[in-house]
C-alpha cells in the first residue's frame, strides 16, 4: 500500500501537470484499461488452474466484474460514458475495501503466489484508475444520471442468479456469503453502502459545480459592472 500509494500521488500529480490534450489523456485512460484487463485475466487465468475449473474464468464477486467491466469501458467506451456512472462506483468501493483488508492474502506463504498477486494488482489498478478519471475529469459524478446505478447493479446480481442456478456456482455476487468473512458485508448491506457513498459523491460534485458557476457568473457581473464605472 505504501509503494502504491506514492506511485498513485506522483503520478496523478504529473499528470495533471503535463498533461494537457484530450487525446493524451484518453491514450492514457486506454493504457490503464488494458492494465487493468491484463491483471483481472491473468487473475481468472491463475484461479481457474489452481481450482482445476474452467468456469473460474468468469467473475462471480463484485471486485471481479468490476475490473473486467471497467477495463473494457476504459478501452472502448467514450470518455464520461454512461457505463462509467455505475461501475465507477462499484469499483471504488470494492477497490478500497479490498486493498485497506486483502483477505485472500494469507492463501500462500508468498505474496507473489499468482492468485495473491493478481488479486492484489487488479484490485489496486481499478481503485487508482477510477480516482484518476475522476481527479482528472474523465469522469464527471453527476445526480442527473442517478439512474445508471440501480440499473447496473440489478445487471451484476442477475449476471450472479444466473452463475448459481444456471451454471452451478456455490455462490457468486456475496449471494450467500458476506464480501468479507464473519462481517455485515453481505450483498444487500454492500449495495446500501453504495448507493449512500454514491449519491452522496453525486450532490457534492454537483452542488460545487452549481457553486462555482454561480460565483464565475458574480466575478463576471463584478468585472462588467467595474468597468462601465
Amino acid at each position: 500500500m505504501a509503494v502504491c500509494v506514492v506511485l498513485a500521488v506522483v503520478s496523478i500529480f504529473l499528470i495533471k501537470k503535463y498533461v494537457k490534450s484530450e487525446k493524451t489523456l484518453t491514450l492514457i485512460v486506454k493504457i490503464l484499461g488494458g492494465m487493468l484487463f491484463a491483471c483481472i485475466a491473468w487473475n481468472r487465468i491463475s484461479l481457474s488452474i489452481s481450482h482445476k475449473n474452467a468456469m473460474r474464468l468468469l467473475p462471480d464477486t463484485f471486485c471481479g466484474i468490476s475490473s473486467l467491466i471497467l477495463s473494457l469501458t476504459m478501452l472502448i467506451g467514450k470518455r464520461n460514458n454512461r457505463v462509467l456512472h455505475f461501475i465507477c462506483y462499484l469499483g471504488f468501493i470494492g477497490g478500497l475495501i479490498t486493498v485497506a483488508y486483502p483477505d485472500f492474502i494469507g492463501q500462500a506463504d508468498s505474496i507473489f503466489y499468482s492468485d495473491t498477486i493478481s488479486g492484489l494488482l487488479h484490485h489496486t489498478v481499478m481503485l487508482y484508475s477510477v480516482i484518476f478519471m475522476t481527479i482528472t475529469g474523465y469522469f464527471v459524478p453527476t445526480i442527473k444520471k442517478w439512474y445508471v446505478l440501480p440499473l447496473g447493479l440489478c445487471c451484476v446480481m442477475t449476471f450472479g442468479i444466473f452463475e448459481i442456478s444456471v451454471l452451478g456456482f456455490s455462490d457468486a455476487m456475496q449471494i450467500f456469503s458476506p464480501l468479507l468473512p464473519d462481517t455485515v458485508f453481505t450483498w444487500w448491506f454492500c449495495g446500501i453502502l453504495l448507493l449512500v457513498f454514491s449519491y452522496t459523491v453525486m450532490s457534492l460534485f454537483e452542488y460545487f459545480r452549481v457553486w462555482k458557476k454561480s460565483r464565475s457568473r458574480t466575478t463576471e457581473e463584478s468585472a462588467d459592472g467595474d468597468n462601465l464605472s
